[in-house]
């Protein structure tokens, strides 16, 4: 029971950590702040692939040439490329790291916000491997935290009856 009871110990540290790491990349979001996961290249080096990076939903006339912007393109996918050039309403984008300017251009209506300077890098592959794998992800840390309390209260309830007192005797 003892290396049993190590281990699971060991797995509840390790998911208190990682729910702290998840709660405080989504703690911006009090203050508008949407978390984004960096997935490619095509902005690097200002944000490698794998970075969290926020967007704060701002009005139109706020964006300007140079800002970085998250939008809606197909099928709701986002994308966090520069603004190159704004011209009638429409706003031309482009990665960093690409040569050309995206092909399509984009309406206001299609823009989540203007990109923030906060980026944490590397959490998004952990961000990404939680939200893809949510329900089995919640399975194991309720299995591991309960497993948890139920070791440390089994320990407990041993020492009572070890003194020969219930339960009830002990809370008095």
């Amino acid at each position: 029971m003892g290396v049993i009871k190590k281990i699971v110990h060991l797995l509840a540290i390790i998911s208190y950590i990682l729910i702290i790491v998840y709660a405080i990349v989504c703690i911006p979001m009090i203050f508008g702040k949407h978390p984004v996961v960096v997935l490619s290249g095509s902005m690097e080096p200002t944000y490698k692939v794998g970075s969290v990076i926020y967007y704060k939903k701002v009005s139109e006339k706020e964006l300007k040439e140079g800002d970085v912007i998250t939008f809606n393109v197909n099928n709701n996918k986002m994308v966090s490329h520069r603004i190159a050039n704004i011209d009638n309403g429409l706003i031309e984008t482009k990665g960093d790291a690409n040569n050309v300017s995206d092909v399509n251009k984009i309406r206001y209506e299609n823009v989540r916000g203007k990109v923030g300077k906060l980026s944490i890098p590397y959490v998004g592959y952990y961000i990404k491997m939680v939200n893809d794998n949510l329900t089995l992800v919640v399975i194991a840390a309720v299995i591991i935290l309960v497993s948890e309390f139920l070791i440390s209260n089994a320990e407990a309830f041993d020492i009572n009856k070890k003194n020969g007192r219930s339960a009830e005797d002990a809370k008095n």
